[in-house]
């Protein structure tokens, strides 16, 4: 509510403009500068411009400001403003690209201001308007996307699950850091950065049914984005249970308890040189691999804050638990590689225990010793 009226504040003496305000007409392309002689906002010094534009009722709009001026975007019907979107230039002097999207309540013309970021913010500019046509609002699946426009705070989707299955949503955009809920079938889940470059990625396991995705924006911008949804083959199903058996050569792709944690069971019938890697999009994972000799945990030692752990092991049987901290829900995948055959004699390096195992050994070769004599 601050920034709304701060900013109908910045932009009030735009709300006025008169007959002689420059049309801006759907489609087109306008070019423009902010320079000392531009109208003033009297509270703090900044300059702008304003173009009237005619919509109809519901008609939606984008509207992208390029240049090197550091600026703001803001659409007003009469004294309310209906809209508002300013750049990411976080330095004196820079200027990122603005992109604001909004739909018409009704018929009539409606004034876009360009505004300077602050009372030294000077440069030419480009305004883009283009015609929006939204999704459809047909049921997303699996394999689907759709190309929309944020408009507003939040926007739904449904989600129809016809198979059960590995899903990966992604929400990208080049005009704003996205953000996604999903809400259904006793799933909640939300993310920000998992999709990379600002782009947000849900990757979970979903039971046939209708899920919601809400699609959002964290710095508030507004713009266009592409929403996918695609069906990631389990071939071997999604383990979802403590104990299952480890092949080495194949990946076992899981999900978290309640407790966020899960394990395996991996049986050597002769030493061997395994690595592990728990691979995880939407949480930081950690391994834990116990067994004859051997207790070792590691957290980032893969990409990222993936875990990965490379163990000389003898034969014997091995449980490998993969958790997240901060007990978190997600899918990851469990690697099991073979780095080099057979290994005759384990390394010492890889067990916490290696210290007492050898002055169990020089104790029993001293009593060995002892009774011999």
């Amino acid at each position: 509510m601050t920034l709304a009226l701060g900013a109908c504040q910045k932009l009030g003496s735009v709300a006025g403009a008169g007959d002689n305000t420059p049309n801006l007409a759907v489609g087109d392309t306008v070019s423009g500068e902010i320079t000392s002689g531009s109208r003033l906002n009297y509270n703090d010094g900044s300059r702008h411009q304003a173009y009237k534009i005619t919509l109809k009722d519901g008609e939606a709009v984008s509207l992208e400001l390029g240049g090197s001026l550091n600026g703001q975007i803001a659409v007003f019907d009469g004294q309310t403003m209906l809209a508002h979107a300013s750049g990411n230039g976080t330095e004196e002097g820079s200027a990122s690209a603005v992109n604001l999207a909004f739909r018409a309540p009704k018929d009539g013309s409606y004034v876009v201001a360009v505004n300077s970021a602050s009372s030294d913010s000077f440069g030419p500019f480009k305004l883009k308007s283009a015609k929006v046509v939204p999704y459809d609002g047909k049921p997303l699946g699996a394999d689907s996307q759709a190309i929309d426009w944020l408009m507003g705070e939040k926007q739904e989707y449904k989600l129809k699950v016809d198979k059960a299955g590995l899903y990966s949503i992604t929400m990208e955009s080049s005009a704003f850091d996205t953000y996604l809920h999903l809400n259904g079938r006793n799933v909640e889940l939300e993310d920000d950065d998992n999709g990379g470059n600002l782009n947000a990625r849900i990757r979970t396991y979903l039971e046939p049914g209708e899920y919601t995705i809400g699609a959002s924006s964290v710095n508030g911008n507004t713009g266009s984005f592409k929403l996918n949804v695609a069906l990631t083959p389990t071939p071997n199903g999604l383990v979802n249970r403590d104990g299952t058996a480890l092949t080495i050569g194949q990946t076992a792709q899981s999900m978290m308890d309640s407790r966020g944690r899960r394990t395996f069971v991996l049986n050597l019938d002769a030493p061997k040189q395994i690595q592990f890697d728990a691979i995880a999009d939407g949480f930081d994972s950690v391994l834990h691999v116990t067994g004859p000799g051997t207790d070792a945990e590691d957290d980032d030692g893969g990409n990222g804050t993936n875990a990965r752990l490379n163990l000389s092991l003898r034969a014997g049987r091995y449980i490998v638990a993969v958790t997240s901290l901060g007990s978190q829900q997600g899918v990851f995948e469990l690697e099991t590689t073979d780095m080099g055959g057979d290994v005759a004699a384990p390394g010492e390096s890889n067990r916490k225990d290696a210290a007492s195992e050898a002055s169990a050994a020089a104790a029993d070769a001293a009593a060995a010793v002892e009774a011999s004599n």
